[in-house]
């Protein structure tokens, strides 16, 4: 018999960034009263606060396993999210060898859960044999139909007065299919964020402390996804650092504060990203939605006030 030779390369999509090590980050307000956020400590005065940053428990990833041996691979996604991922199994490459079930294939992984994909086996048992495979994963169902009729309360207290300052299909930043239908809405650091409908709490992000129009801010902003009862997901960008009052895998209901607004990530200024998104097939795209005025009036948002 030849020895087997088992060849294996992983190509995943990365849903967000992780964070590698903890930082310590300060905090101080300056004589005109701006409160700034350093990762080293002000030079010009004591006066500050300080603490210590840590990584999210989670990997932010689905992942695949062997739960087999290197001689029989079998395969199992593992999703850590609170809400359904979408995975497809593909082979760059194999030399006598087939997948039971086939791939090509796509599975929809349920919320914190794992699922058996398939076991990898060579065809002449007597032969040498060898393959490559990728992984994508998109998060949410496929399946999922958004009610674009259901009416999304403001995200923020109903005795405040906000504007939308970039609306669907903003010039500056909402160019992509995941932003084309989102809103900013001019909200002062620190302002209540709350949930402009029900869900579970899918994934957060809170450990970002700055923000800015450089490129490299493109993923390091905070941010709440939440997931409906229709499979959408609401996500809830530029956080505060550290202002998340939920958990994941939390039930919220509607005008629940969930966090603060900030200016971290891709921003060029204070503001909250507001925006429905669906799963259209291993892609995430944004989708329009109505929001219910203080007036009580439900209408498809305008740039303006609100």
């Amino acid at each position: 018999m030849k020895l087997t030779l088992l060849m294996l390369s992983v190509s995943l999509a990365l849903l967000t960034c992780k964070h590698s090590l903890a930082k310590k980050y300060y905090k101080h307000v300056d004589d005109n009263g701006i409160i700034h956020y350093s990762d080293q400590p002000p030079a010009d005065t004591e006066e500050f606060e300080s603490w210590q940053v840590r990584p999210e428990d989670t990997e932010f990833e689905v992942t695949v396993v062997n739960r087999g041996t290197k001689q029989s691979p079998v395969y199992y996604a593992v999703n850590p999210y609170h809400g359904p991922v979408e995975v497809a199994m593909t082979f760059i490459s194999r030399q006598n060898v087939e997948a039971d079930p086939p791939w090509p294939a796509n599975y929809v992984v349920p919320a914190n859960s794992d699922m058996y994909l398939a076991t990898i086996k060579p065809l002449d048992r007597y032969q040498s044999w060898a393959f490559q495979y990728n992984i994508s994963s998109t998060l949410g169902d496929p399946g999922a139909v958004h009610d674009n009729q259901h009416p999304y309360h403001l995200p923020f207290p109903g005795n405040q007065h906000h504007f939308i300052t970039q609306g669907f299909g903003g010039t500056f930043s909402h160019k992509d299919e995941q932003n084309r239908y989102a809103l900013d809405i001019s909200l002062p650091e620190g302002t209540p964020v709350l949930a402009a409908r029900e869900g579970v709490v899918m994934d957060i992000a809170e450990d970002f402390y700055d923000g800015g129009t450089d490129s490299r801010n493109m993923q390091r902003g905070n941010y709440i996804r939440i997931l409906h009862d229709d499979g959408s997901m609401a996500i809830y960008a530029h956080l505060q650092l550290e202002s998340v009052e939920v958990a994941r895998g939390q039930r919220v209901e509607a005008q629940q504060p969930i966090a603060k607004s900030g200016n971290t990530g891709f921003t060029s200024g204070p503001h909250l990203h507001f925006a429905i998104q669906v799963n259209a097939g291993l892609k995430l795209v944004s989708v329009p939605f109505k929001l219910r005025y203080k007036s009580g009036e439900i209408k498809t948002p305008m740039m303006g006030p609100i």
